[in-house]
């Protein structure tokens, strides 16, 4: 358990204090006490030196006598016991100078009175509770020795003592109350500087290393402490700032780029991204710092990915729904993997419409070939009749228009999608033109028995060259598809601010499943009849780079014997001024 600093120091000078207010008491008990003994024995050493004199001056008398005359003299209870220790004079009544009375043999003043010196030692009398010092010596009275003994009552040597632990006790209480009162301010010029420093260090552990502690601080060592942490807080603070702008430059670095990238650290936590990657992979943003297996569903993916960490790879195709990606997994010193995601699917798909193409293209150009060059043969090695050489003259012709042709179309649909061509912006009067090229299709109509109507007028905004070339189109392409007794219509109106054409036709119809490719090039619900008619196959797919070229947009609904329904917009013009 860790205790605050402020109760850390009090409990430390109160048991300071304390240990020292006890100590020096119970030294200067014992120590006084033992000097004051000290003294009394001196005092004693030098009464009991004097004594023989004074019972030699005292002559024949009775050791009571003797015992009373010294007494008197040194003022303490004065005992005569002969050399077996046996009390036979006393100079009061008190319980250990009864006559007859025979002290312990074994009492240390005793023992060193026999030796020839002054003895002493504390202890109590005999049926007496108060401790006394007694002295012994040998003394001479009569021509006889005797064991002269003092007892000295130790009661004021006791008071004196006790007078002065309650005077040092209470001089000691004020102190402690003071050096208490000292200790807290003490404390509080300490805890409030580390408290301080604590709260900013907690703000520049949390990114804040703008807040500084303030050079109030009257505790030198503090404050020198406190101005190496400013110091350190602004240079942290520089760094930090520049890693920051490092970092925000490096994201933008790898936001510009067009490959998905990504970080992952040794266990498989995502540490950053791109933009790339965020909608490549569909990430949340911004990604948090989590395990690639919580944003990655597609188990394959997971797989690779986890397994980029123990072995780095250059270059893997995978398929990840319906887009085709490259990715490549390089490891990290220390730890972790660089995972980097490029998007290859238009490229897939354009090598796809390239390899269509030149294999319808091929497949086109080779059929009107082939038949060029059997009758052309056939008219060279034989000599055919008239009317059969006529036949194959007019096959060869057929197929060099359809030729010409599709020569035409592929050029022209090269110009459009390599932006050759730029739409003009023109004010169109929509009516006039279909009307006109509704009457050059007038002699075909005638052939198959087709109806041609015209519903509607609308001015639009658009290239006049590109709009005819988009309704002819449509036209041509529908009687290719009407059979004899069948109908086409064209229809002109405004839809939702926008000019409509619509050109509708009652033949077989086209699958839903083939209405998304329609406007493809070389695409043919039924290539059989689309050949046979001439058709290229390209007329569709010119016509939606033209209307897309123009600003609008076009489109195709139709159900299996149902008809077909051709659709494409433009921006609409109101009024005489051409305001859209």
């Amino acid at each position: 358990m860790r205790l605050p600093l402020r109760a850390t120091l009090l409990a430390s000078f109160i048991v300071l204090i304390a240990f020292l207010v006890v100590g020096q008491t119970l030294l200067l008990s014992w120590g006084l006490r033992e000097e004051l003994f000290s003294v009394q024995e001196q005092e004693l050493a030098r009464e009991l030196d004097l004594a023989p004199a004074v019972l030699e001056n005292l002559g024949q008398v009775s050791p009571d006598s003797a015992s009373r005359a010294l007494a008197r003299r040194i003022g303490y209870p004065v005992t005569l016991l002969d050399t077996d220790g046996v009390v036979v004079g006393a100079s009061s009544n008190l319980p250990f100078q009864q006559k007859g009375l025979t002290p312990s043999q074994e009492s240390p003043e005793l023992v060193t009175a026999r030796e020839g010196d002054v003895g002493f030692s504390r202890r109590r009398g005999p049926d007496e509770v108060e401790i006394r010092l007694f002295a012994a010596t040998m003394a001479e009275l009569g021509q006889e020795d005797y064991i002269l003994q003092v007892a000295v009552p130790v009661d004021e040597i006791s008071r004196v003592v006790r007078d002065r632990v309650w005077r040092t006790l209470g001089l000691a209480i004020p102190g402690l109350a003071l050096a208490l009162a000292l200790t807290l301010v003490l404390g509080r010029s300490i805890i409030r500087p580390l408290r301080t420093l604590d709260r900013r260090a907690r703000a520049m552990g949390s990114g804040k290393f703008s807040r500084r502690i303030p050079g109030t601080i009257q505790v030198r060592e503090l404050g020198a402490l406190a101005d190496t942490f400013n110091r350190l807080s602004e240079e942290l603070q520089q760094r930090f700032e520049g890693l920051s702008g490092e970092r925000d430059e490096m994201q933008t670095l790898i936001d510009c780029m067009g490959e998905a990238v990504l970080s992952i650290d040794e266990a498989g936590y995502v540490l950053r991204t791109n933009r790339a990657a965020i909608e490549l992979l569909e990430f949340p943003d911004p990604v948090p710092f989590v395990p690639i297996g919580a944003l990655i569903r597609q188990p394959p993916l997971r797989e690779l990915l986890e397994d980029s960490l123990v072995h780095p790879f250059t270059a893997r195709e995978i398929e990840l729904g319906d887009r085709q990606l490259i990715v490549s997994a390089r490891s990290v010193e220390g730890g972790g993997a660089v995972i980097t995601f490029l998007d290859v699917t238009e490229i897939r798909r354009l090598e796809m419409v390239r390899r269509d193409f030149v294999a319808n293209a091929s497949h086109e150009l080779k059929t009107p070939l082939t038949s060029m060059r059997g009758f052309a043969e056939t008219l060279l090695e034989d000599d055919p009749p008239e009317d059969l050489r006529r036949d194959f003259l007019g096959s060869i012709r057929a197929n060099t228009l359809r030729l010409q042709h599709l020569v035409d179309d592929l050029l022209d649909l090269s110009r459009l999608e390599s932006g050759g061509w730029v739409a003009k912006r023109e004010i169109v009067d929509v009516r006039p033109l279909v009307e006109g090229l509704l009457e050059g299709f007038s002699h075909r109509a005638q052939d198959r028995r087709l109806e041609l109507t015209l519903e509607g007028d609308i001015r639009v905004q658009a290239d006049e060259q590109g709009l005819t070339q988009v309704i002819h189109n449509l036209i041509d392409n529908a009687i290719q598809y009407t059979q004899e007794g069948g109908s086409i219509s064209v229809h002109l109106r405004e839809v939702e601010g926008l000019g409509q054409v619509e050109v509708r036709d009652t033949g077989p119809g086209i699958p839903t499943s083939a209405l998304p490719r329609v406007f493809e090039r070389f695409f043919r619900v039924d290539p059989a009849r689309s050949r046979a008619e001439g058709g290229t196959g390209l007329g569709l797919a010119i016509v939606r780079h033209l209307v897309e070229a123009m600003g609008g947009t076009v489109w195709a609904e139709s159900e299996l014997g149902q008809g077909t329904r051709m659709f494409f917009t433009l921006p609409l013009i109101r009024g005489e001024g051409g305001e859209t």
